[in-house]
């Protein structure tokens, strides 16, 4: 992953997969860009658990991932700040149980 710079959306904190992912794309050598949902509450958590894995001025945004307006301004700033990127971690998981139905799973909203 040397040189490699990619999105990491879903550090809600220091125990989201998202944070062990990052650990161990840091350590192979990826730069990492990162999304946390909006509020101040989540943005200081996403930032301490950033700090805790040694990253002092991350590059950070707010997103709602069912906002397009949001994805579209998190990928304009991405785009403008570095170009392109080799990859995206997605690790963002809710699902209200009536979406896990049987039979009803393909219906599932954004």
């Amino acid at each position: 992953m040397q040189g490699k710079k990619g999105l990491i959306v879903g550090i809600a904190n220091d125990r989201s997969y998202a944070t062990f992912i990052t650990e161990s794309l840091l350590k192979a050598g990826a730069q990492c860009a990162f999304t946390h949902l909006p509020g101040e509450k989540m943005e200081r958590r996403c930032r301490n658990a950033l700090t805790e894995l040694g990253l002092t001025d991350p590059w950070l945004m707010p997103m709602d991932a069912g906002s397009d307006a949001d994805l579209d301004a998190v990928f304009a700033k991405l785009k403008a700040d570095w170009g392109t990127i080799d990859f995206v971690v997605h690790s963002i998981a809710f699902a209200d149980k009536s979406w896990l139905e049987k039979g009803k799973f393909c219906a599932t909203p954004r």
